[in-house]
């Protein structure tokens, strides 16, 4: 079987709710299958709440220290945060931030997206 481009999308506010660390867990399933799919994780929009300094992410760490030892980084884009009026100095050192036009081509690239 063949590996496919998987981009990943966190795109609500991660309080209150354990679509995060599904999402994580659910990444890190497709990221270690049988082929081995390429992952993109990718937060954006209200997500990006998830990448502040200081959240509590203890109960998604195993994942994101698992998919960080597989290669796949997080991601959270610039302008939602720009959006949000948050400096990026506020965001956790684990997160790479990169560009809404970074992100479209990614996007263009991958096989498929999954929403949380």
């Amino acid at each position: 079987m063949a590996s496919n481009k998987i981009m990943v999308q966190f795109l609500n506010r991660p309080f209150g709710t354990i679509h995060y660390v599904e999402g994580l867990r659910a990444s890190l399933g497709i990221a270690s299958g049988w082929d081995e799919h390429e992952v993109y994780l990718l937060f954006m929009g209200e997500g990006v709440y998830y990448a502040l300094k200081g959240v509590n992410r203890t109960d998604s760490l195993k994942y994101i220290h698992t998919l960080e030892k597989l290669g796949f980084g997080l991601n959270v884009e610039r302008e939602s945060l720009q959006e949000l009026g948050i400096d990026e100095s506020d965001i956790s050192e684990e997160f790479n931030i990169v560009s809404r036009a970074e992100v479209f081509e990614l996007m263009k690239e991958q096989d498929f997206t999954v929403d949380f």
